[in-house]
């Protein structure tokens, strides 16, 4: 019989040891990712009698919290079960990123920086070679992300399941089907608009039409350099500390979470939270650059940072790390898209004239809502799919069909979250647009002003992840996720 406190206590650690290993690659502390030693480490844990003996209490189990925690736990082995199978393909994949570097104009460039400039570079010919030179490497990444998405099917089937969606979707509850046609609908409803105001904001900005445009055109397009006078690099953390203060949050004083804003070469470009101990200890990662976009994931990793150090300190491991994930999400998103409330810009960034970006935002988030809707599209398939054969066409096909500008098809790996990841962040987007009208509702349009607004999320973010979103959206008076809040807040800017 299997000791479930133990088992408890190891999936704390090892959660806390693989968030730690993630940290110092992704910092830019360490060249390579190591998951292997951790998994190797916490062997015992990826052992299949050991899932096949939590499956069968959870089979057997009755009471409802049991049930819970026990399916929390089985989704826990087996994701990670499958990342234990394919553990040296994921360093040797993630390494190339952090180690690897292209060339451009005999200039060599590190791979992940050379994305940052690709975005910033205003000459499309200069974006292009930059484009052109990260795709050839991408291309090299693929042979090792191929045999691990491979490996991961295969051993999705030896668990009795399907298919590796089949595996998820009765571990995390969450009907992907029924998810992707709740997104066709919304694609199908915001067509037109999406259609008229990216093609004449490319043609105005980028001098390209939609039709004609690359990602590398999309992303410098919503860099938007025009916006950068008011997101300046050296008042990131002023801003930010703002924000928390007006909930009644004061971020020094969290000892619990710790900054890490040091500039170095190899640090990923973007902002990113690393729980290493729930709630103890919480890294907030970022190497500021400045501009909307890098404010946007400062505020959203800082979402998260919040949940994680609030959670109460003597929860079950399965509420503090496991769970449905897009409970994190939708907090992070929570404190992101304050930059798309009019009142809190004029009273933050003070924007004299807030209608051009706020309608710019609205564009920046609908291009994202409708890219994961194609994204949970093509993974559906990805993921039922006897073969990979003929993936990376499929990949070009849904994303040029939902988004209509030109894709690479040699995306088709590096894009995929495991687990269904993309679901989740959906999940998040429709949930968070439903807890951002519950809390006006309840304490006034200027919700981010009011210190019982910042006690509700602090009681909201000390439960962990114990309930799921479609839970927490019945506490704010819906009968589950609906879709349309997001679609009208939407609606009110983009069009």
């Amino acid at each position: 019989m299997i000791n479930l406190d133990q088992i408890r206590r190891d999936v704390d650690n090892f959660s806390g040891d693989m968030d730690r290993e993630y940290y110092l690659n992704s910092a830019g502390l360490k060249d390579e990712l190591n998951v292997s030693a951790v998994f190797a480490k916490y062997q015992h844990l990826f052992d299949k009698r050991l899932i096949a003996e939590v499956q069968e209490l959870r089979k057997k189990s009755r009471g409802e919290e049991d049930k819970r925690k026990l399916r929390y736990l089985q989704a826990f082995f087996l994701e990670y079960y499958l990342g234990n199978v394919v553990k040296e393909f994921t360093d040797e994949a993630e390494t190339m990123q952090t180690t690897g570097t292209v060339e451009v104009h005999k200039e060599k460039i590190p791979f992940r920086l050379a994305q940052v400039k690709m975005t910033n570079e205003p000459d499309r010919a200069k974006r292009e070679a930059l484009y052109r030179a990260r795709n050839s490497f991408i291309d090299k990444i693929n042979v090792p992300l191929l045999k691990r998405m491979q490996k991961l099917h295969q051993t999705a089937k030896k668990f009795g399941y399907a298919n590796y969606l089949a595996l998820f979707k009765d571990t995390k509850t969450i009907d992907f089907q029924a998810l992707e046609k709740i997104m066709q609908d919304f694609i199908k409803r915001t067509e037109s608009v999406y259609v008229k105001r990216m093609d004449e904001e490319l043609k105005a900005k980028v001098d390209v039409s939609l039709e004609e445009a690359e990602k590398h055109d999309v992303s410098f397009f919503f860099r938007a350099k025009e916006f950068d006078k008011y997101f300046p690099k050296n008042r990131m953390l002023i801003t930010l500390r703002k924000l928390l203060t007006g909930i009644g949050i004061c971020l020094d004083d969290q000892k619990n979470i710790q900054l890490d804003v040091e500039e170095r070469p190899k640090k990923s470009p973007r902002a990113f939270c690393a729980p290493i101990k729930v709630p103890e200890d919480v890294k907030l990662v970022i190497m500021p650059q400045g501009g909307h976009d890098d404010y946007a994931a400062l505020f959203h990793e800082t979402g998260h940072a919040e949940h994680f150090a609030s959670v109460t300190p003597n929860l079950s491991v399965e509420y503090k790390w496991l769970g449905d994930n897009s409970v994190t999400e939708s907090y992070a998103f929570l404190l992101e898209y304050l930059l798309t409330d009019e009142n809190w810009l004029e009273q933050n960034i003070k924007m004299a004239e807030t209608t051009e970006y706020l309608r710019f935002l609205a564009l920046y988030k609908l291009l994202y809502l409708r890219s994961y809707g194609a994204k949970l599209s093509y993974e559906i398939k990805l993921h039922t799919a006897s073969s990979l054969e003929g993936m990376d066409q499929m990949h070009k096909k849904i994303g040029e069909k939902v988004l209509k500008y030109r894709h690479p098809a040699n995306h088709y790996l590096i894009t995929v979250d495991d687990a269904f990841y993309s679901a989740q962040y959906l999940q998040a987007w429709i949930f968070e647009a439903q807890l951002r009208r519950f809390l006006k509702r309840e304490f006034g349009n200027e919700w981010f002003n009011s210190q019982e607004a910042g006690k509700y999320l602090i009681n909201l973010w000390a439960n962990g992840q114990k309930y799921n979103i479609t839970e927490l959206a019945k506490t704010t008076g819906y009968n589950g996720l609906d879709v349309e809040p997001l679609m009208s807040s939407l609606l009110d800017y983009v069009s």
